[in-house]
């Protein structure tokens, strides 16, 4: 599973290199039908009376942007309340055969998940049938938290706002693929303590996961029945009320959708390859949503109305909502970045970011491989933002999106308007990182890879096809080049530019180093 959850400002800050969790792990009218995204007359936006004349402009700028950081494919959608105000498709949504992407094009969009989920447990506190200060193991006995402490105190609404204490190994994201749900609930008394309660934000996707699985949990369905009955009460709880018909929990839209996106990744040419459709595993409400540009519209229509759907259904009340957006954990906002943002945290399923002229952000993002997503929305402001694309998250999956909502905040509002060039200079320098390492690569030298090749820990396996070493782990295929220093480099595949080293340890036992992420030994060598 990807995960992806750092400021706008940070994000654009780090420039050409994302830091691990970025790239594993991980933005009205009642009865209104839900009706196909056309544009519509916007009227004057606050603070720029003329902005209704700006979509042109607009979709030139992301046009622009998007040729720029030389994306497959997009859909942008701008929205307010009561209607949709404009729609941007762009590219493709696979290269062979070329098929464009349309508004009913479905993506993986990740963790944009995460406040779907949210939105759905908000439904059941409105219902009485959870609190979000209930003690965990109030509503599910079955709860288990790594102390006797965590699992007597911690809350529900501790499981949404990633300020549980409870940490987690985040290389786990590459071997998620083949864990269930009950692996996920029954692991996390496995995993380290990092503090109490309330103190550091740790992105944890399975404790997340667990909240998500709660109301089922609660209402004693069986622990190997969870992934089936959340993909029913997603479905029946928000998706369809919500007016979001074409929306699916699954990690694999082939056979599930009609229309669907094919995932991309950079090679370090820099050329877009395919990636292969990744499973987050038994974590599917931290991130396992198809939806197209039609469904994200509405979920984010659905926010701005205060959960009242395009289709009239009330799915929450504004009251849960409004807690939902509320920011406990506060992340520091680096300074240089070039945003008018002064404050972010993360609520439950939601993050917020506070602008210096009042202006509040409220959003969400997603990856997975080959995929990046953004639905934001501005409550004071009656506006939201999806941004959908079949593009990884590094090299510029991120700074795509990023470029998109400044420029509509510097159109409607005077803010950012630094942040979208400084967006598109940190794809150009990363894809240009890419390119450099491309032209130091060499070619593989079999015999010194030959007693390295075989079964690694963790699930890895190193593996010659022909003049090809490629490190595979789950549907994960990363293909290696050798570099002039005698390490290798990722080129090609979900982690390109990464850095992996073949050495002996201490004990003489051979080992391979994803740098930055972990190092594990050989089991055997392959026959």
């Amino acid at each position: 599973m990807v995960t992806e959850q750092t400021d706008a400002a940070t994000q654009t800050s780090r420039g050409a290199r994302l830091p691990r969790r970025a790239v594993l792990t991980g933005m009205a009218a009642a009865g209104l039908a839900a009706g196909p995204l056309r544009p519509s007359s916007a009227s004057a936006a606050p603070g720029r009376p003329d902005a209704s004349a700006d979509w042109a402009a607009f979709e030139r700028l992301v046009a622009s942007a998007f040729d720029r950081a030389k994306l497959v494919g997009a859909a942008v959608a701008v929205v307010s309340g009561d209607r949709v105000l404009h729609t941007v498709t762009l590219g493709a949504r696979s290269l062979s055969p070329r098929r464009p992407v349309t508004e009913n094009t479905a993506f993986l969009v990740g963790s944009t998940t995460k406040s779907m989920t949210a939105t759905m447990v908000a439904g059941y506190v409105d219902e009485g049938k959870l609190a979000w200060d209930q003690p965990v193991v109030d509503a599910w006995s079955g709860f288990r938290a790594p102390t006797a402490e965590l699992t007597r105190t911690l809350r529900v609404r501790d499981l949404l706002n990633m300020w549980s204490g409870i940490g987690r190994d985040e290389a786990m994201d590459f071997h998620v693929s083949g864990m269930t749900a009950a692996d996920v609930v029954r692991g996390i008394v496995n995993y380290p303590v990092i503090g109490p309660p309330h103190t550091q934000f740790f992105y944890n996707n399975d404790v997340f996961a667990l909240g998500g699985y709660l109301p089922l949990l609660a209402s004693g369905v069986g622990l190997d029945d969870l992934e089936s009955a959340y993909e029913h009460l997603m479905r029946d709880r928000l998706f369809g009320p919500a007016g979001m018909t074409g929306a699916v929990v699954a990690s694999d839209p082939r056979g599930v959708v009609d229309e669907y996106a094919t995932g991309y990744g950079f090679d370090l040419k820099p050329k877009a390859t395919m990636s292969p459709y990744a499973s987050n595993g038994g974590s599917a409400p931290a991130g396992q949503t198809v939806a197209n540009l039609t469904d994200m519209a509405a979920f984010a229509r659905l926010q701005l109305r205060q959960g009242l759907s395009i289709t009239g259904a009330r799915v929450a009340s504004a009251a849960r909502l409004a807690e939902c957006w509320t920011p406990g954990s506060n992340q520091p906002v680096p300074p240089g970045s070039g945003s008018d943002i002064v404050t972010s945290g993360y609520g439950l399923g939601f993050s917020v970011d506070g602008f210096r002229d009042g202006t509040r952000v409220v959003w969400h993002n997603g990856a997975l491989d080959g995929f990046t997503s953004y639905v934001g929305f501005l409550p004071q402001h009656d506006l939201g933002v999806v941004v959908l694309t079949n593009m990884n998250v590094y090299p510029n999956g991120t700074t795509f999106y990023n470029y998109v909502l400044s420029s509509l905040l510097d159109q409607r509002f005077g803010l950012n308007p630094r942040v979208p060039e400084l967006a598109l200079a940190a794809s150009d320098a990363a894809l240009a990182g890419l390119a450099e390492l491309g032209r130091q690569a060499r070619p593989v030298d079999p015999k010194i890879v030959e007693p390295y090749l075989g079964y690694y820990e963790h699930g890895y396996s190193l593996v010659r096809d022909g003049g090809r070493l490629h490190l595979l782990v789950g549907p994960r295929r990363l293909t290696l080049v050798a570099m002039p220093d005698g390490g290798y480099v990722v080129a090609e595949g979900l982690l390109p530019g990464t850095r992996v080293k073949l050495t002996l340890d201490a004990d003489g036992h051979r080992q391979l180093e994803l740098v930055e992420y972990e190092t594990v030994r050989q089991i055997s060598r392959l026959p």
